[in-house]
């Protein structure tokens, strides 16, 4: 797949997600393609990391997401006012 930053991110949060809970059905939506990248990001591509080194950093509230990625469990709470 040739897609874009946000797809790959996206990718990697679904890949994280299905292995925390193989029974569950993960979807993704990739809409962007690669092809604005070629020259600048994926022209580095040799100094990415491993697919499977980033993980997020569990918090516990909005003042903790942190790089490189993070997560939280929302409980399907209201957003705060």
């Amino acid at each position: 797949m040739f897609a874009g930053l946000s797809a790959g991110a996206g990718y990697l949060a679904a890949r994280r997600e299905r292995a925390r809970s193989p029974h569950r059905t993960v979807v993704l939506g990739a809409a962007d393609t690669g092809h604005r990248y070629v020259d600048t990001v994926y022209a580095r591509h040799r100094e990415a990391v491993p697919i499977d080194s980033p993980a997020p950093r569990q918090v516990a509230g909005r003042d903790g997401p942190a790089l490189p990625w993070s997560r939280m469990d929302w409980n399907r709470a209201d957003p705060p006012s």
